[in-house]
């Protein structure tokens, strides 16, 4: 009977012990991974933003809103993390924008490094783009989570969204 009660009173602190830390779009940690395209037409640039706990934020325009997704696993976030770290990135000097352009950036504590590239006379690395196209199709494939409510893209983000689509399949 002493090991139930003892068992009952420890239980909930086990429970604890799991606690997965949310944020906010108010309230990112340091620690991210962004990545997405912008340019055409309409001129927007659309944000995905990784976290380590797999959460992930979507944010159209540079005053727009962010958006939740369904977020990943926290195991898929953390080989991400990896698969981003072993870029480099911060020994890249790539800003190399076209009329349509592509950009990942890993920001943490120590660094905040963002390569671009879309111009048509420059290819970026090919572990770049491999990684780069994993990340984004995964986020195109996440639903807004929420209160059941998707979110309403303006005609102008749709037409941006299918131009840009039509360019990324020329690298």
């Amino acid at each position: 009977m002493k090991k139930l009660l003892l068992l009952a009173l420890l239980a909930p602190l086990l429970f604890f012990q799991c606690k997965v830390v949310r944020y906010t779009p108010e309230k990112l940690p340091v620690k991210q991974i962004m990545f997405g395209d912008g340019g055409g037409y309409a001129n927007l640039e659309t944000t995905y933003t990784l976290l380590e706990n797999g959460q992930l934020f979507k944010r159209t325009g540079n005053d727009g809103k962010y958006e939740e997704l369904k977020p990943m696993k926290a195991s898929e976030a953390k080989q991400v993390f990896e698969k981003v770290a072993s870029l480099q990135l911060y020994k890249l000097d790539i800003y190399k924008p076209g009329n349509l352009y592509y950009f990942l950036q890993d920001a943490n504590a120590k660094t905040d490094s963002r390569i671009v590239w879309g111009a048509g006379d420059f290819l970026p690395p090919k572990s770049v783009v491999s990684v780069f196209r994993d990340l984004y199709a995964t986020a195109k494939q996440r639903e807004t989570i929420g209160e059941g409510k998707s979110s309403v893209v303006n005609k102008e983000s749709k037409e941006a969204e299918k131009e840009k689509e039509i360019e990324a399949g020329k690298w």
